[in-house]
């Protein structure tokens, strides 16, 4: 007679399959926008105390478009810099789009309302200029760009790992910078006669709120708002010293 060939059960197939997809996409897609949530809130902390307003986070800023833009122009004008390392390519989109606002800014003092409509101005810039990019090259991009709205579909743990691993030290950098930002709330010429270096504190607070802001973009793109709300809601609990509200 014919010769019966055996296998697993569909039943066992079925679980081994519902494992697998928990392992390496559900649970993956849970941990990445805890982390990426907690980067970004950090990162709106940290951007509004330096910046002194509450409308300061990562994407009023245009840091996150700057990243997102950096992007799509390596990948089709350099891709070789996106596979040695999209991360890099995100950060230095990040730094460029904050310099340009501080250099808008500064002699102004920083002052807030400057800042944000600096901010927004670079990011309008930057996304339009995404935008053109992709229209111009969309059958090499369009993936990219629905990317970039933000996704945090997972196949794997790898982007989780690298957010982990940039909020341990953002946090870390944070506890050390609590009592200079706690100065920083004073105004700059009280600030200064304590002996806090205004302007190199300032920069190194900015730079670590763009590395972690640029991080999570790099991995699951541009998520607008949640470095503005998880302040707010830091500040409605009732915490008001710098150090916990980070």
């Amino acid at each position: 007679g014919t010769p019966q060939v055996s296998g697993p059960a569909p039943d066992a197939v079925a679980a081994g399959l519902e494992a697998v997809i928990l392992y390496h996409s559900t649970l993956p897609r849970m941990a990445v926008a805890i982390l990426a949530g907690a980067a970004l809130g950090l990162a709106g902390a940290l951007l509004q105390r330096v910046l002194r307003t509450p409308l300061a986070e990562p994407s009023t800023l245009g840091i996150s478009a700057g990243a997102q833009l950096a992007m799509t122009a390596a990948a089709i004008h350099a891709p070789w810099l996106m596979e040695a390392g999209r991360e890099a390519v995100a950060l230095a989109g990040g730094l460029a789009a904050v310099a340009l606002i501080l250099a808008l800014t500064w002699r102004r003092g920083l002052e807030p309302v400057a800042v944000v409509l600096a901010g927004m101005m670079v990011a309008l810039t930057a996304t339009t200029g995404s935008a053109a990019i992709v229209l111009a090259n969309g059958e090499y991009l369009f993936s990219l760009f629905l990317w970039g709205g933000g996704s945090l579909a997972q196949q794997g743990w790898g982007p989780t790992l690298a957010i982990a691993g940039r909020l341990a030290f953002g946090a870390a950098a944070a506890l050390l910078l609590a009592r200079p930002l706690a100065i920083l709330g004073l105004d700059d010429a009280r600030a200064r006669g304590l002996g806090l270096a205004v302007g190199t504190t300032r920069l190194a607070v900015i730079g670590v709120a763009v590395w972690l802001a640029a991080t999570v973009t790099a991995e699951v793109g541009v998520i607008g708002f949640v470095g503005l709300a998880a302040p707010a809601l830091a500040r409605m609990s009732g915490v008001r010293s710098p150090g916990r509200r980070l």
